[in-house]
Order: structure tokens, then C-alpha cells, then sequence
């Protein structure tokens, strides 16, 4: 029953998120849209998987992926963020 609810909770923040894409006004709302609904969604599911599947080698790969979508979402999005500023005076 938790992980059902913690996977509609996932799905939830996944349709929250590209509702959120489809909506904001300019690029830098719709990039944050995107990676901290989807960041969100994603720990949902990772913690639904690690509930209704408790072997150790299922954990080992949900926590991995939780580590990786948590260290380059933020970069990922920053790093797009980048080449959508025009470049400054000084440069």
C-alpha cells in the first residue's frame, strides 16, 4: 500500500513537472520546473522500489540512482542555464 502511494506521489511530481514545461513564461522557469519536480518524483519512485523490492542488490541501485540524478540534475540544469544568459560585458 506505501509503495503504491509513494508511486502515484512519483507520477504526480512527473505530471506536475511537465505541466510545468508546458506553462512558465520563459526558459529559466521551465528549467527549474523540470529538475525539481522531476528531481522529486524521482526520489518518490527510488524509495516505492526500495519498499516493495528489499534486496540488497535493488537498494545498492536505487540509492546509486538517486545519488546521480541528485548530483547532475542541478548541474545539468545550471549548466543550461548558462548558455541561455547572453554573455556579459566583461567577457
Amino acid at each position: 500500500m506505501i509503495p503504491d502511494f509513494l508511486a502515484l506521489l512519483g507520477s504526480i511530481c512527473f505530471l506536475i513537472a511537465s505541466i510545468g514545461l508546458l506553462r512558465m513564461p520563459d526558459s529559466f522557469a521551465r528549467i527549474h520546473a523540470a529538475t525539481k519536480a522531476s528531481s522529486l518524483g524521482v526520489l518518490f519512485l527510488l524509495t516505492a522500489a526500495v519498499i516493495k523490492f528489499p534486496e540488497p542488490g535493488s537498494i545498492f541501485i536505487c540509492l546509486m540512482t538517486l545519488f546521480l540524478v541528485f548530483l547532475t540534475a542541478p548541474m545539468a540544469c545550471q549548466a543550461i542555464a548558462n548558455k541561455l544568459l547572453p554573455p556579459s560585458k566583461g567577457e
